[in-house]
């Protein structure tokens, strides 16, 4: 007997900060889904450039501590029936500059 394998998907509440297209700060609540074959993806209200960064908080209602926001490069992968925009997320990296400065 063949047995095929499908990825196994995800999803949690989250809150996504960053800067839209136009320039302006947003603050939107989504759904962030994941699998081994698409990665991390969300839908968005807002359009955002391209190469944006956005910060994703998850929401985590039984929990009293807020969780840190995490940095992501999104890329857009078009539009669902509802008219959101979707995006997939990649990891970013720190960018170290060429110039080392001294702390005191």
């Amino acid at each position: 007997m063949l047995s095929e394998t499908l990825p196994i998907a995800s999803a949690c509440r989250i809150e996504v900060s960053g800067w839209d297209e136009d320039e302006i700060f947003f603050v939107e609540k989504s759904e962030l889904s994941w699998d081994d074959f698409a990665g991390k993806h969300i839908s968005l209200k807002h359009m955002l450039a391209e190469g944006a960064l956005v910060f994703i908080r998850t929401l985590q209602p039984a929990s009293l501590q807020r969780s840190f926001p995490i940095a992501y490069g999104a890329e857009f992968i078009g539009c669902d029936v509802h008219g959101s925009h979707e995006f997939r997320l990649n990891p970013v990296q720190p960018r170290h500059g060429r110039n080392r400065f001294r702390v005191n």
